[in-house]
């Protein structure tokens, strides 16, 4: 029912609003941050935009944030700018399936109405988020870490044996 660009437009709004206290998010961060391409998010953040649901800051600190408050923001705000609501034309042997897809999208609509961007981008303690993004990003194979290289504790020279004792 609902596109790929839709539920990844949705995880973009609700990593900007989880962030937006502590900085504005740049793509560059958002990208490492949700495993996307810059380019892919900005096709999504360009909708975003043009739609009143992110503003965007030039220059040093810059970045997106969401435009208002978040509890004011609804998930099918979000989720309407990405999906089609136009009706496919269809053979008559499958005329079952437009009224079905229809009560389906009216339940889906009716759902993302109820819960807005606050409700998903809850005060989550963000550190141990932040921390695991970067072990992800410095280990993307997801191999064991190294042991560190074993060094003898010995003096190098004649001259530091003094300090060994």
């Amino acid at each position: 029912m609902l596109n790929k660009q839709t539920f990844s437009a949705i995880e973009v709004c609700v990593c900007i609003a989880r962030l937006q206290h502590q900085f504005s998010c740049s793509t560059g961060q958002l990208s490492r941050q949700l495993g996307m391409s810059v380019s892919y998010l900005e096709l999504i953040l360009k909708q975003l935009k043009a739609h009143d649901i992110v503003c965007s800051f030039r220059g040093p600190g810059g970045g997106y944030k969401i435009l208002g408050a978040a509890d004011q923001v609804s998930m099918w705000q979000i989720a309407s700018l990405f999906e089609d609501l136009s009706e496919s034309s269809l053979t008559e042997s499958d005329a079952a399936l437009p009224l079905y897809e229809q009560g389906l999208r009216q339940v889906v609509e009716a759902t993302l109405r109820e819960y807005t961007l606050a409700d998903f981008a809850s005060d989550s303690p963000l550190a141990s988020q932040e921390a695991a993004g970067r072990v992800n990003s410095l280990n993307r194979f997801k191999f064991k870490p190294l042991t560190p290289a074993w060094r003898p504790k010995a003096a190098n020279s004649v001259f530091q044996w003094h300090m060994q004792a």
